[in-house]
């Protein structure tokens, strides 16, 4: 059977490397990207083929390296999955914080949290999707962690909705429930169409978005990190 790493306290975000698979300060950017490539390559290939059909030769060769190579920096195939979820977590979770930390005004906030959403899927696109997909595959430590953070990204999204209602820049008298599942929809959503060598760059579909439910337009708040405002590592 495969093996399950638990994780301890906290969010999926918290969860570091595999403890066999540790290294020294001096070369964490490197490993770093490196399974980064990994994890972009894996999820590419359980996009095409699905997780069960997926192979780490498929991936090995994807990204350039041996299969021990794979299992060098991440593991097994499971161990794949698991990192994916983990990554993605990882990704939305610290580019929303941002969002909403960058201002104390609330239309501000929600043009932030849609500029950083559309920034980081376009980033994870495949990751996303393969999150999503093989979602009910997770390890129940896993499935616990990412729902957690799912579940707060939720209720923060709501709140800021509900003070733009508030502020006049949403319709008061729409149920505040139905805006945010519609406006989460559609920023969701965006993984099935969007192509990174196409017309559309992050920010200018985030501008769309901004436009199509109302809000006043402006670039992302010069609080939010480059990568995240771009969409790129």
């Amino acid at each position: 059977m495969t093996r399950r790493d638990p994780i301890s306290q906290g969010t999926a975000a918290a969860a570091g490397p595999h403890p066999d698979r540790t290294r020294g300060p001096a070369d964490d950017g490197d490993w770093d990207r490196r399974r980064r490539e990994i994890l972009e390559a894996a999820a590419k290939v359980f996009f095409r083929h699905g997780f069960e059909r997926g192979t780490t030769k498929e991936i090995a060769a994807l990204a350039g390296l041996t299969q021990s190579g794979i299992y060098h920096y991440v593991g097994s195939k499971h161990d794949l999955l698991v990192e994916i979820a983990r990554q993605v977590d990882r990704d939305f979770s610290a580019s929303t914080a941002a969002a909403f930390r960058a201002s104390a005004d609330p239309v501000a906030q929600l043009r932030d949290v849609i500029y950083a959403f559309t920034a980081v899927l376009a980033r994870n696109r495949y990751s996303y999707a393969v999150y999503w997909k093989e979602y009910r595959t997770f390890p129940a430590e896993v499935a616990r962690a990412v729902a957690a953070d799912q579940r707060t990204f939720i209720e923060q999204t709501t709140q800021l909705v509900e003070r733009a209602q508030e502020a006049g820049a949403l319709p008061a008298d729409q149920p505040t429930e139905i805006i945010t599942n519609g406006l989460l929809g559609m920023l969701a959503w965006m993984y099935m169409w969007f192509e990174p060598d196409g017309p559309h760059t992050p920010d200018s579909i985030g501008r769309a978005f901004i436009a199509l439910i109302g809000l006043p337009a402006a670039p992302p708040s010069p609080a939010l990190e480059p990568p995240v405002r771009r969409g790129s590592s």
